[in-house]
């Protein structure tokens, strides 16, 4: 198994730190970076629409190239700007300008709403882990949005994302959580937060699919 160089990786972050741009480190699950990031994994960024101009700048000045994004055929809907990629030898930047999730329907991606949109940076945080430094979502958005990717994009809950959301559960207020689960959910989410605090996630995606009281 084939690491990214973590130098580079934090090299990156540090520099992006001092340039003062706007961002968020979606994911970093199980701490993979900056020691355990596997070769042809991307680093997810969310960054404003509207600092897309100093991003790319950034990355040109240091070395980074725009490639084709391997979704760049899905379809981008109600506003969500599409995706860029980044590369420079095996660190690749993936551009998110918005939260997003897949739609069950054909796949199209959507924006989460705009109150998560908001929350996620209103509330970002600092997380300093093994050298490395950076702008994480706060716990509560990352807990909603490791929830929606589960269900929507991957169509499971794989272990190590099962492993980080009973970390934020215990960190959370439940009444924030519920008011913005239920902005994606609706009337699934009760059933929804219990087999979370259950630990059933094996039963969410077929239960969730099957639901028809909205």
């Amino acid at each position: 198994m084939n690491f990214v160089n973590s130098v580079m990786i934090t090299d990156f972050f540090n520099n992006i730190n001092s340039s003062k741009i706007n961002y968020i480190l979606i994911r970093n699950i199980s701490n993979e970076l900056p020691n355990a990031l596997q070769v042809g994994k991307d680093i997810d960024l969310l960054v404003k629409y509207n600092d897309r101009k100093k991003i790319v700048q950034f990355l040109n000045k240091n070395g980074y190239r725009k490639i084709n994004h391997p979704l760049k055929n899905d379809l981008f809907l109600y506003g969500v700007n599409p995706f860029e990629m980044f590369n420079k030898y095996d660190v690749l930047i993936d551009l998110n300008y918005q939260l997003t999730c897949r739609s069950l329907n054909a796949g199209e991606w959507i924006p989460l709403d705009r109150k998560i949109q908001d929350s996620a940076w209103k509330n970002k945080m600092i997380h300093e882990y093994n050298q490395l430094r950076y702008f994480k979502l706060g716990i509560e958005d990352e807990f909603v949005s490791l929830i929606s990717r589960s269900i929507f994009d991957k169509r499971e809950f794989q272990p190590a994302y099962i492993n980080t959301i009973n970390q934020c559960l215990l960190n959370i207020d439940k009444e924030n959580v519920i008011e913005k689960l239920e902005l994606i959910f609706f009337r699934y989410t009760p059933i929804l937060f219990e087999k979370i605090q259950n630990n059933d996630y094996n039963s969410i995606i077929e239960s969730y699919l099957a639901f028809k009281a909205y």
